[in-house]
């Protein structure tokens, strides 16, 4: 599959959730208190009603969870199939299959077109005796899942045969927002297969039902389609309309997903009317979107503008590397026509630039990988080439030796048909043989990615407890060490003072004043201890001021703590707060005590679910490989596990006495934003 089929498939898949998504956490509390009662029903008394009404409940909280929790999205649904089969309830087990294939669409689609044909076949047989809305509404969002995964496939036309279907029963069911985004989909399947016109038909359906809806938050996503199919169809003045719309629209309804495919449309408008710097301007405001995760389809479509721009701008040298660039993810991603393109447009870039020798092993490499793309076709092309040749070879032979003897053409015909059976045949092993292989490699990279998903979740579970399980020591050991300690040396100062004041003569005074300051060293040291371990300015006032706080804590007469405090953090999990602020705390830590810094810039900036931290000193720096675990201690691993409990990445940038900058992005949970 192409990388621009693969985008097409993730955008569609994205914009039918939205629809099922929206105030999805309402739902899913909801769902779980009424599971809950009915769980409780059946330790008094089970029976058929309350295990029927169980498994509605499971299937529906289990499409709530499909995309946010993996595993209740999975068990819930497998309780469903199971309790649906043991209570023969039929519209269970059919419901259960279609949510079951719902949820492997993008792990498995061959596994999740196995559930979603039993669900619908189900659900066919069970809506010619109940026509009823429910039934109906669920035959059309099953079948419509069934032809969405066909279409992942490659099958086209049974997804486009599936949606034709499914069209006329959602406009008798009047979900409009549904029928939109059927709408907008089939023109996204129409883009994908160049029917630019049917594609501009299906999404304007799209537009002018959520013009009549006043404008959800879907609108955005059709409008940049729109806006590609305009460009498609060369007109780029209407596409220009499409896009100053979207960009409307991301003002009422923001998220990163939209606008990262406004700016790639109108990145192609930039390009195609002429204007490589705005083109480059727009693309600058993304690449922090995409930049940190380089095998991913999203990337590849940056870099891929940002050559076309630089090619605009005769800047050749740049052209190249963004297309190494694009080439290098087309091979970790798509291993297809990309790869060939990439490499193909680079051969070009190469001879512009002089460079012919590097430009014509390119374009080698383009045409060795084509062909190896293309083996089946241009050996169906050769096969009948060949035998177009061999026949009028042989009436030339015919005509020049008057040859009239019907048993020798007879014999010509015999023989010519048994080579065409044996190319044939040959043709047929060979794509049989080809068609296998595939398909083995196909699986191999399904097993690998759901093992890689599965110890992924696996570790980011051992990374919370762990933090969570450090997090609540330090808070009891914080509050220990205030009510306990803290008290007792309270009541002693209090003590000594009183003493101070009656001066009695027996006791020197000078000695009891250097026992207060000792005491009031403690206390001041027993505050501090407190803080950092569980900072009472983060519990009451969030993350920014317990920086604040903590940054002048460290401020001396030979060390200087700088923040810079940028977005918010309103929105982010406490947790998630405090394990931030130990990462810094841990870094600034690091520049006084080890790099010897004097001068600590910490950097905090955030951007919708984008967080980056960057911890600069003028410290002593340190080699390349002294970041090392090994090298290093448990100061790096421990700041490697938080970061990585974040869902982040951490970045060393240092030299020997050249100081040292760390950075460290996090994204945050997508409700946080």
């Amino acid at each position: 599959m192409t990388v621009r089929s693969l985008l097409f498939f993730f955008l569609v898949f994205t914009a039918v959730c939205c629809h099922a998504q929206t105030g999805s956490e309402a739902r899913v509390d909801s769902l779980e208190s009424i599971l809950n009662k009915i769980q409780n029903l059946e330790k008094e008394q089970r029976n058929t009603e309350t295990e029927i009404q169980k498994v509605d409940i499971l299937c529906l909280l289990s499409r709530e969870y499909d995309g946010i929790d993996s595993t209740k999205t999975f068990s819930l649904v497998q309780e469903a199939l199971e309790t649906s089969e043991r209570t023969g309830y039929a519209k269970g087990f059919a419901d259960a299959n279609f949510t079951l294939g719902r949820a492997l669409m993008y792990i498995d689609p061959v596994k999740a077109l196995v559930y979603l044909e039993k669900g619908n076949e189900q659900f066919e047989n069970l809506i010619e005796g109940d026509s009823s809305e429910t039934l109906m509404g669920l035959w059309a969002i099953c079948t419509y899942n069934l032809g969405l995964t066909y279409g992942y496939l490659g099958k086209n036309e049974k997804e486009l045969e599936f949606t034709e279907k499914v069209i006329p029963v959602v406009e008798k069911l009047g979900d409009s927002l549904f029928l939109a985004n059927i709408y907008t989909n089939l023109g996204v399947k129409h883009l994908n297969l160049s029917s630019f016109k049917d594609a501009y038909q299906s999404l304007l359906k799209g537009r002018t039902i959520y013009r009549l809806l006043k404008d959800p938050k879907e609108t955005t996503f059709n409008l940049t389609q729109l806006a590609m199919a305009c460009e498609s169809l060369d007109s780029l003045g209407q596409m220009k309309v499409y896009l100053e719309e979207s960009r409307k629209m991301l003002k009422k309804h923001p998220n990163d997903f939209d606008l990262f495919n406004y700016v790639i449309q109108n990145s192609q408008y930039f390009l195609r009317s002429k204007q490589p710097r705005a083109a480059l301007k727009a693309l600058d405001s993304i690449i922090g979107m995409v930049e940190n995760d380089k095998s991913s389809v999203q990337y590849g479509m940056v870099v891929q503008r940002y050559a076309r721009a630089y090619e605009a701008l005769k800047d050749f040298e740049n052209a190249i590397n963004y297309t190494t660039e694009y080439i290098t993810n087309s091979k970790k991603i798509d291993k297809g026509i990309s790869w060939f393109q990439g490499l193909y447009k680079r051969s070009q870039y190469h001879a512009s630039a002089g460079n012919y020798k590097n430009g014509y092993e390119d374009l080698l490499k383009a045409v060795d990988i084509y062909d190896s793309l293309e083996t089946i076709n241009t050996l169906a092309k050769l096969e009948e080439l060949n035998l177009k040749y061999e026949t009028a070879e042989k009436e030339k032979e015919i005509l020049a030796l008057e040859v009239n003897n019907e048993e020798k053409k007879s014999q010509a015909y015999l023989l010519g048909a048994i080579a065409s059976i044996l190319a044939l045949l040959l043709f047929g092993g060979y794509y049989g043989y080809n068609q296998k292989l595939r398909k083995a490699r196909k699986k191999e990279r399904m097993q690998e990615a759901e093992v890689q998903l599965l110890k992924q979740e696996q570790q980011n579970k051992i990374y919370s407890a762990m933090i969570e399980g450090q997090e609540k020591e330090r808070k009891r050991l914080a509050i220990d060490l205030h009510d306990g300690l803290g008290g007792r040396l309270s009541g002693i100062s209090l003590n000594l003072s009183k003493l101070d004041k009656d001066e009695p003569k027996e006791y020197p005074k000078k000695q009891l004043q250097k026992v207060m300051k000792d005491l009031d060293d403690s206390l001041t040291e027993l505050r501090t201890i407190a803080r950092n371990m569980m900072p009472e300015t983060l519990v009451k006032f969030g993350l920014q001021a317990a920086l604040k706080d903590y940054c002048s804590s460290m401020t001396g007469k030979d060390t200087k703590v700088t923040l810079q405090f940028y977005g918010t953090d309103k929105g982010i999990d406490l947790n998630q707060q405090v394990t931030m602020y130990r990462v810094i705390q841990e870094l600034i830590n690091n520049a006084i005590k080890h790099a010897e810094a004097t001068e600590v810039l910490v950097q905090y900036m955030r951007e919708g679910n984008n967080v980056d931290i960057t911890v600069e000193d003028n410290g002593v720096g340190f080699s390349k490989d002294a970041t090392t675990d090994e090298n290093r201690g448990m100061g790096l691993s421990n700041l490697r596990t938080r970061v990585a409990y974040l869902k982040g990445n951490l970045d060393f940038q240092s030299e020997e006495n050249e100081g040292t900058t760390v950075n460290v992005h996090i994204t945050i949970d997508s409700d946080a934003a």
